[in-house]
């Protein structure tokens, strides 16, 4: 029979369930910062993501809206924690 390696030998053979929640908390951070960092803008939620806003009377008129500054996209909660989204 193998010798387990000694760090191996030191787990213990369950987890709590505070500590399993706090492994698992962890990892969905890190899944949702990750995720900041490749994806950091959605669509405005004013405009949903069409920055156009046209008129009432002349409906082939339009303006940009002023939410997004006419991009269609914003910013997602918490994507400014990545230096290239601070502005």
């Amino acid at each position: 029979m193998p010798s387990l390696p000694a760090a191996a030998a030191s787990v213990p053979a369950e987890l709590s369930g505070a500590t399993l929640l706090t492994i698992v908390g962890l990892g969905l951070l890190a899944a949702w910062a990750v995720s900041l960092l490749l994806h950091p803008y959605t669509a405005c939620g004013s405009c949903k993501g069409t920055p156009r806003s046209y008129g009432a009377i002349a409906t082939r008129s339009f303006r940009l809206w002023p939410g997004c500054g006419g991009t269609g996209r914003q910013l997602r909660a918490g994507a400014r924690i990545w230096p290239q989204n601070r502005s």
